[in-house]
């Protein structure tokens, strides 16, 4: 015959709604003259210097390939 364990009688009381921490409201995000636009200009300046190096070091279609993969992941994780 098994034995209960000494937690297995034990209730734990449920907690109250409405008490708790407050959250904090999330921080606004910072106003600079640059704002979004340096992810703009990074994005340009790896395709004016990555395109031709991938194509210079791989070929044209690995070229191709890693430009679209790279702006792919670029603007999905820039637009979350």
């Amino acid at each position: 015959m098994a034995t209960p364990s000494a937690t297995a009688g034990r209730r734990v009381p449920a907690k109250p709604r409405g008490e708790g921490r407050a959250r904090k409201p999330a921080a606004p995000p910072p106003s600079t003259a640059f704002g979004r636009w340096w992810k703009v200009g990074l994005l340009v300046a790896l395709a004016t210097v990555g395109l031709p190096l991938g194509h210079a070091l791989f070929g044209e279609l690995v070229a191709i390939v890693g430009a679209s993969m790279l702006v792919g992941f670029l603007l999905g994780r820039w637009t979350v």
